[in-house]
């Protein structure tokens, strides 16, 4: 079962909507950014099973994968090179489920029937089935798992796991399809998309700059000197600028699509950022 207002067209969405399609008794988001406050939430994927399970699930796509080390401290594998030290994508997904349950709580979403229903949380990081995962041993961090082995490893499990004992103890908190897909409905009204950024205090560009163009007369936009290109044919692009719509997030120079596209392609190494040659010899 799904509620599907926020899709994007990832691998991850792709696999796991392939997955959930048919399964009744679970309901699937994507994407959502909650807000509370000054706090932010951008869960990826949010699966919540009739039982009041809530499988929080942060996503990452690094090149070659990540090395933990026995402190819990996290490293990517880029492409080429040596690891770099990353924030921890399982600490990160703890404050999303913390947003998630105070927003649950304040707008008393969960029935509760006789103070039984006591929802449990899942924190898990899904990481690219091409990269691989380095622990401490080979039994730590098991919430740290492969995308492809999510369903097989922990949805099978989870199911098999669920003990005639356990069914009768979670009975009284059972809900119904209808209320999950109630549930499912309020957590997506939540979602808040994220602000456009100001690209004019990005620029500089002042309210008076901005209407000075608009006010311009057209006599302004000819130069009767015939010596001097008018500023008509001054203010028509040219092949170079036209190919160069971007610009460096570092130094603000006008950068090729050339450039754009080899950053974009690369988030996890220029954050989603687009940077020129010289500053994309920064990034490691």
């Amino acid at each position: 079962m799904q509620v599907r207002p926020f899709l994007n067209a990832g691998r991850y969405t792709y696999d796991l909507n392939f997955r959930f399609r048919e399964y009744e008794n679970w309901l699937l988001l994507h994407d959502l950014r909650l807000v509370d406050g000054h706090d932010v939430a951008q869960i990826d994927h949010l699966l919540i099973v009739r039982t009041l399970d809530f499988f929080v699930l942060e996503t990452k796509n690094y090149a070659r994968g990540v090395r933990i080390s026995p402190q819990g401290e996290f490293e990517a594998y880029p492409k080429e090179g040596d690891p770099y030290p990353i924030d921890s994508p399982v600490a990160q997904n703890d404050r999303h489920i913390l947003l998630l349950q105070r927003l649950l709580k304040r707008h008393n979403v969960l029935p509760h029937r006789i103070g039984l229903a006591q929802p449990i949380f899942h924190n898990y990081v899904l990481i690219s089935g091409r990269g691989r995962i380095d622990r401490p041993t080979p039994d730590s961090f098991p919430n740290v798992i492969k995308g492809d082995l999510f369903h097989e490893n922990v949805v099978r499990r989870f199911q098999k796991t669920f003990t005639f004992r356990d069914a009768v103890q979670r009975l009284p908190q059972v809900v119904s399809r209808d209320t999950l897909q109630s549930i499912g409905q309020q957590i997506a009204a939540w979602h808040q998309p994220a602000p456009y950024p100001n690209y004019r205090k990005r620029f500089g560009i002042s309210e008076d700059e901005i209407q000075g163009t608009r006010q311009a007369p057209s006599s302004a936009l000819d130069n009767q000197d015939p010596d001097v290109p008018s500023l008509r044919e001054q203010s028509k692009p040219s092949e170079d600028t036209t190919k160069a719509t971007k610009f460096c997030f570092q130094c603000r120079a006008l950068i090729s699509q050339e450039e754009a596209s080899f950053c974009f392609m690369r988030k996890d190494r220029f954050g989603g950022r687009a940077y020129c040659r010289v500053h994309q010899k920064q990034f490691p």
